[in-house]
């Protein structure tokens, strides 16, 4: 008998023992892997920005340098900018898709450029300069893997020329 709690102390402290010491358990690791990363044309990237395929994408440029840009002084033809004092409404310029691998939720944001609400029909602003929204025909800002929603601009121009900066912005959901 005395034999058996001998041998439940000595476990007893074995275990303890054990617990004290650690499982295997470390405190820190340093380990160098390998990461890739591919820059792509914005046509190509993961959120891919190109031309629109409507009779606006005209004043989509760069698709060959790699990053687009939205220039409205040359129609192609004989025009070379918007009327002077007047509102002028430019629908579905330039595509937004989602060739990634997630949902995501998309929004515009700007510098010198005021956002309308996605959903509306795009108006010009109330006094010089440009506003772009996501096309009011899309239904959702919220573009599935390989969904698509078209961007829209308006001016409303005085006499002297303007110009911006819009911000993308994705989100995976």
């Amino acid at each position: 008998m005395e034999r058996r709690k001998f041998i439940a102390t000595m476990g007893s402290i074995a275990a303890g023992g054990a617990a004290t010491v650690g499982t295997g358990a470390f405190t820190s690791v340093e380990a160098d892997r390998s990461v890739d990363v591919a820059v792509e044309d914005d046509a190509s990237a993961y959120l891919g920005l190109d031309t629109s395929g409507d009779a606006n994408d005209q004043y989509v440029s760069g698709q060959g340098s790699g990053e687009i840009v939205i220039d409205f002084d040359d129609s192609g033809n004989s025009g070379t900018g918007v009327n002077p004092n007047a509102n002028t409404v430019l629908e579905s310029v330039f595509q937004i898709e989602n060739q990634g691998t997630q949902e995501v939720d998309v929004s515009l944001s700007g510098s010198g450029i005021s956002i309308q609400g996605q959903g509306t029909e795009i108006s010009a602003p109330g006094s010089d300069g440009i506003a772009a929204s996501l096309s009011d025909d899309a239904g959702d800002a919220t573009l599935g893997t390989g969904d698509s929603i078209d961007v829209d601009f308006a001016v409303n121009s005085g006499t002297s020329d303007l110009s911006g900066t819009l911000t993308i912005d994705a989100d995976a959901t």
